[in-house]
């Protein structure tokens, strides 16, 4: 006879060392890339771990609410390693994630055909067809391995090779904080996420009695903490390598973004349709006006109108050296985003005449010239970031205090809020459902 309080006390263990087991497996992952030494093996480790802990942690579940968040976030994870072409990791974390599932209802199966329970036969085989199906597809999926590297494609996704996509600078900087399906950053985040939400309603629970009051502050108090929290390890969890170059292209970025509010008097597109809308409200500047027209030329290319940004781009004026570099800047990107070559080696050349050396106008046109790098080492080829943010690294050293805590202030206002906002609806939609 199955013991069933013995087998809940095992599931929640599972739910319990299983995890723990992968943080540790993380940490020390982690320790192994900052010496250098970490491999397709540690990335393959962690897939693997990090479905079993998913699988333990939907195992242990009480019900929809609980089970279908961590089962969409097991999808995604499977999802994006598919889509990165890492295949071999995706099928790890789907047999990783189907196998606690798996093991149970063998269990239960073997015990209905033993006779040793009294289970209803046709549930127990579905139940355990359910785990071992997906089960059989992630070791398929693993044994198969990655598929040869995509031919150059310039209108391919960001990060593939060949891509002149949009994004494929962010993905350049994330790229040394991520092993695997994990990326230390929002690993840390995780950690601080998962402690509140089980260590915030506790407190509030001992301290308020009310049952009904008592969820309702708990509620906000663990969006507010974890908002706090998380962000504060996300930013504290970004590796070296990462963090100088996020500091490097942030501190244009942002001093970019000033600017494009302050010259336009509008917010800064992000979307196609966002382009297209800010193009029909702005009419084009004239064309003594330098700043203005490099601005525009960065709609037209999010609105993928490329012939208008190369005439607008090419009738800058370069009345002098920060003019001409910023004409010429646009032009580089135009002709890269279009499938062109660009010409790194102008952009150069009028670095240099920009004075003073260590101006911020020069120190701009610097990280300008690091990022157009970065691009055209995220497009040639290769399948992973590796070493691909290396120039913004670099320039980041000609910095100095310039950018020191860049990345707090760039990202603490931008997260705080959305992981606030998101955590009050998911606590909201989680104790909604539980009382339905």
């Amino acid at each position: 006879m199955l013991d069933r309080t013995t087998l809940i006390v095992v599931v929640g263990l599972t739910a319990l060392v299983v995890p723990l087991l992968f943080l540790v497996l993380a940490a020390v992952v982690v320790i192994r890339q900052r010496r250098g030494v970490a491999g397709p093996r540690d990335a393959n480790a962690l897939s693997l771990v990090g479905g079993l802990a998913i699988g333990a942690l939907l195992l242990a579940g009480t019900g929809f609410t609980t089970e279908l968040p961590i089962l969409a976030f097991g999808s995604f994870l499977a999802w994006q390693r598919w889509r990165a072409r890492r295949r071999r990791q995706a099928g790890l974390l789907v047999a990783g994630g189907a196998l606690p599932w798996t093991l149970l209802w063998g269990l239960y199966l073997v015990a209905r055909l033993l006779g040793l329970e009294r289970f209803d036969l046709a549930s127990t085989v579905q139940g355990f067809i359910l785990g071992i199906v997906p089960f059989a597809i992630g070791l398929a999926l693993a044994a198969r391995g990655d598929p040869p590297p995509a031919p150059l494609d310039i209108t391919a996704p960001v990060g593939h090779p060949g891509s002149r996509a949009i994004g494929s600078i962010a993905l350049a900087v994330r790229g040394p904080g991520v092993i695997g399906p994990v990326g230390m950053p929002e690993l840390a985040a995780l950690v601080v996420f998962v402690a509140t939400f089980i260590v915030v309603p506790l407190v509030v629970g001992l301290v308020i009695v009310d049952r009904a009051i008592s969820q309702l502050v708990s509620i906000v108090a663990v969006a507010a903490v974890a908002s706090v929290l998380g962000t504060e390890a996300y930013v504290r969890g970004m590796p070296t390598r990462s963090r100088r170059a996020f500091e490097a292209f942030s501190w244009l970025g942002e001093w970019e973004i000033g600017r494009f509010r302050c010259v336009t008097g509008s917010r800064v597109p992000r979307t196609p349709g966002d382009a297209e809308r800010w193009l029909a409200r702005h009419p084009e500047p004239a064309a003594e006006d330098a700043e203005p027209a490099t601005y525009r030329v960065e709609v037209l290319l999010l609105a993928g109108r490329f012939g208008e940004a190369r005439r607008v781009a090419e009738a800058m004026p370069a009345k002098d050296p920060v003019e001409a570099f910023m004409r010429a800047s646009s032009i580089d990107v135009v002709d890269w985003r279009s499938g062109g070559d660009g010409d790194l080696s102008m952009l150069e050349r009028l670095a240099e005449e920009i004075v003073p050396s260590n101006g911020d106008d020069r120190l701009r046109a610097e990280v300008s010239i690091a990022t157009a790098r970065v691009r055209r080492r995220m497009a040639d080829g290769r399948t992973e970031p590796g070493d691909a943010a290396d120039p913004l690294v670099e320039v980041r050293e000609r910095l100095g205090s310039r950018a020191e805590g860049q990345v707090g202030r760039a990202l603490r206002p931008r997260l705080i809020p959305v992981i606030f906002v998101a955590t009050l609806v998911i606590g909201g939609l989680i104790a909604f459902l539980g009382t339905v």
